[in-house]
Parts: C-alpha cells; structure tokens; sequence
C-alpha cells in the first residue's frame, strides 16, 4: 500500500463537533510490502490448487455447484484475524 494523504473532518454547523476525515497513511513498509507480496502469491497457488483439484471432476453439473458452494461456506474456509494480544 502506497503512502496516502488524508482529509479534514466536517464540522457540524450547529455543534461545532468534527467528525469523519483521515489521518495521512505512511502506506507499507518495505517488509510489509514483501509481505504482501507473498501471501497474495500463496493465494493464487492455493485458489489454482483448489479449482483445479481432480475432485471437482468427479462430480457433474448441479452437484459440483453444490459442493463448492460447500466448500465456499464451510467455517474453516474464512480466515480469522490473529489474535494481537491487545
């Protein structure tokens, strides 16, 4: 992510409260970057993996749709955030 300027608050016309606007962003670091780099990488080998499995030809018609959209909902398949200890 590249370094991005942020914006100004609106301020209410009758409270004088600010709310909304940014913070400028610093973007990534290089070690983010590289980071990001990877796991997008690991991403495609992994969705390339998955669909072109030898499974999915096993299966015809409605009932391949149901197994991925299966697959597509199972818990497991959404990643949870890591735990920050915060």
């Amino acid at each position: 992510m590249e370094p991005a300027a942020g914006w100004p608050g609106e301020e209410h016309p009758h409270t004088g409260v600010v709310t909304g606007g940014r913070k400028d962003s610093p973007g990534y670091t290089d070690e983010q970057k590289t980071e990001d780099a990877r796991l997008r990488e690991l991403l495609r080998e992994l969705s390339i993996e998955v669909s072109t499995h030898p499974h999915w030809a096993t299966l015809e018609g409605e009932a391949r749709v149901k197994a991925r959209m299966a697959l597509k909902h199972h818990p497991g398949a959404a990643p949870t955030p890591p735990e920050t200890g915060q």
